[in-house]
């Protein structure tokens, strides 16, 4: 056995470099990677001759690989060609995911599969009544912003006692709609501007602001949920004055489309962005009910005026300035501030923000609604715009 330095210095054959901290041949680093940790590191020479110097045994050929200097620390790992298959596979193919195949892929989407037609012209029936009617007290409040704050505590829930969702369906979904539809109904129907309306323009509005009072009133709820109640986690949220905890409700997307039900829920939480920035900017300003109020008031007359415009632009500006006009007043003279500027402007971030978590999510209805993710439509289609719904 040769001990040049060109040599492996295990073997005595022709070296091929440095493995492990020793200059070996290919054979011996092997056997040595695969060997280090093996029962031959406590085995005796396996040789009858006793001649350790010749012997080359496995026993003996691993304590020299060890003797002249080999470590398994020196191993490295995860540069194999074939590498682990990624966590996170490739989306399908559009054939695949939509589930037909590649030649009826561009044909007309409507021929295929039934739409599910749902009717709410009992609850537009219902609002009507209530629009004809007005509140069904009296009310006495200082201001058309106080009259207002009034309708929205009618709405508040015990946020100490509140119950949670077992599961999300149909029927959970319809009563959801038909809960805040009535309820935006019955809360502008404080506005004494709004009840001097024609009752068609009444309607068009109620139709149009109802599905902007879902986000704004489900987030402050939220807020208001998290901050008294100390074990609430980011995956609760309150909705429809109930506790919906994404890690344990069940969702039941199967009657609302035909894609697969993980595809559909990750569609429909995409009308959720900027949900979490909302609800920590409102536990950290803690809007009083009239700042609130005005809140939603803004957002949603802000939001009518410029989806109609003309006449209908007119009248939800009119209401602004009316009720920016109280909110002053509840500002300088209620609680003698003064300076209250930088306050408001916080709060007209949270409300820009939800505008653009509306303007942002529309490609995605859109597209949605080019690959027929959803198969509803409803018998008043001008009533769930900006939804996501159908």
């Amino acid at each position: 056995m040769t001990n040049s330095p060109f040599s492996c210095r295990i073997c005595g054959m022709k070296a091929h470099g440095t493995h492990f901290g020793a200059v070996t041949c290919r054979a011996c680093a092997a056997f040595f990677r695969r060997s280090s940790k093996s029962k031959w590191i406590n085995k005796k020479c396996q040789s009858k001759t006793g001649n350790k110097a010749r012997c080359f045994c496995r026993p003996c050929r691993l304590r020299r690989c060890l003797d002249n200097g080999m470590e398994d620390t020196k191993f490295q790992y995860g540069r194999d060609l074939n590498l682990p298959a990624d966590d996170n596979p490739l989306v399908p193919s559009i054939s695949n995911f939509v589930g037909r195949p590649e030649f009826l892929l561009f044909c007309d989407s409507k021929s295929s599969g039934s739409k599910i037609v749902i009717d709410v012209q009992p609850l537009i029936k219902e609002a009507s009544r209530l629009l004809r009617n007005g509140c069904a007290t009296p009310l006495r409040a200082e201001s058309q912003l106080k009259k207002l704050t009034l309708g929205l505590k009618v709405m508040q829930c015990d946020l100490k006692n509140v119950k949670c969702f077992d599961k999300i369906g149909k029927a959970e979904f319809l009563d959801i709609i038909e809960f805040y539809f009535m309820a935006g109904v019955k809360w502008v129907s404080h506005f004494d501007h709004f009840q001097k309306l024609d009752q068609d323009l009444q309607m068009k509005l109620a139709q149009s602001i109802w599905n902007i009072f879902i986000k704004i009133h489900k987030c402050s709820n939220t807020a208001k949920y998290r901050k008294s109640n100390s074990i609430g986690t980011h995956d609760q949220k309150i909705l429809r004055n109930m506790c919906v905890d994404r890690e344990k409700v069940k969702f039941d997307f199967s009657w609302m489309s035909d894609y697969p039900q993980h595809f559909v829920k990750k569609y429909m939480f995409t009308h959720n962005t900027y949900d979490s920035e909302i609800v920590e900017a409102l536990i950290k300003l803690d809007p009083t009910d009239v700042e609130l109020t005005y809140m939603i008031a803004q957002l949603c007359f802000e939001y009518a005026g410029k989806r109609f415009q003309g006449e209908i632009l007119k009248v939800t500006d009119h209401f602004q300035q009316t009720l920016s006009n109280d909110l002053h007043h509840y500002y300088t003279s209620e609680l003698n501030r003064e300076r209250y500027l930088k306050r408001l402007t916080d709060f007209m971030k949270i409300n820009k923000l939800i505008q653009k978590s509306i303007w942002e999510t529309r490609p995605h209805r859109e597209l949605g609604k080019v690959f027929n993710v959803l198969k509803t439509e409803f018998s008043h289609p001008e009533m769930f715009e900006d939804t996501g719904f159908c």
